[in-house]
């Protein structure tokens, strides 16, 4: 099993959790897909989460609607509809993997709380063995069992996000890069539930992390 060897050094960990995630459950129940775009604390118990929900519209109401039911759930807000996408804006108690990382000096990577299967994967950066441990014992009391898949020094690289890997792979995958193009932008827009103006700045943004690798150049965020 891999291990933290140096105490000030950062490092990308690769965590198994095995936890509830009632978000999840609701949307999966309800044939809607759901991922966590944001997420910032509220007061000392609660956590503001910005989500998104794709799926037809009777999925994505009926998601909505049995989120709102959730316990530990306060608001629930909707935001304007993109194709078959849709913004939830949600405040909930702090989740237990939250409450576990709440004191500990890391910074996600990859939400657990966006994974769909069980055991969930969490990927964060760690600057201390300590804070490290305090995140393993703090998620061991809430009852949830961990698996340590990898440590990795940090590295600069030019690493997509997991949104730009998912419009990359549509657009790929539905020709917008072949010549000629067998998807224009605004259709590409419609498929991803992205607008096209924002969706032409997240092409453009991952096309130069996917350069910056290629020729091995220092990245630099934009």
């Amino acid at each position: 099993m891999p291990t933290l060897t140096c105490s000030e050094m950062l490092r990308q960990i690769a965590l198994q959790v095995k936890a509830e995630n009632k978000l999840q459950d609701a949307a999966k129940a309800n044939n809607a897909k759901l991922s966590v775009v944001d997420c910032k604390p509220f007061n000392k118990t609660g956590m503001s989460l910005l989500l998104e929900l794709k799926g037809t519209e009777p999925a994505i109401h009926a998601a909505s609607t049995e989120i709102r039911k959730t316990e530990g759930v306060r608001q629930v807000v909707e935001g304007e509809w993109v194709g078959e996408t849709a913004p939830l804006l949600v405040v909930l108690d702090r989740p237990a993997i939250c409450r576990a990382s709440n004191d500990a000096a890391i910074v996600c990577l990859e939400c657990a709380l966006n994974s769909e299967s069980e055991p969930s994967s969490w990927r964060f950066i760690v600057r201390k063995t300590s804070d490290f441990r305090q995140v393993l014992a703090k998620l061991s009391k809430e009852g949830i069992e961990t698996r340590i898949e990898d440590v990795a020094p940090l590295e600069r690289k030019a690493t997509l996000t997991g949104r730009q890997k998912e419009i990359m792979a549509t657009a790929v995958a539905q020709g917008y890069f072949e010549f000629p193009r067998k998807v224009s932008l605004t259709g590409l827009s419609e498929l991803v539930g992205v607008k096209p103006s924002t969706l032409s700045e997240i092409l453009r943004s991952a096309e130069r992390r996917i350069m910056a690798n290629a020729l091995g150049v220092p990245f630099q965020e934009e």
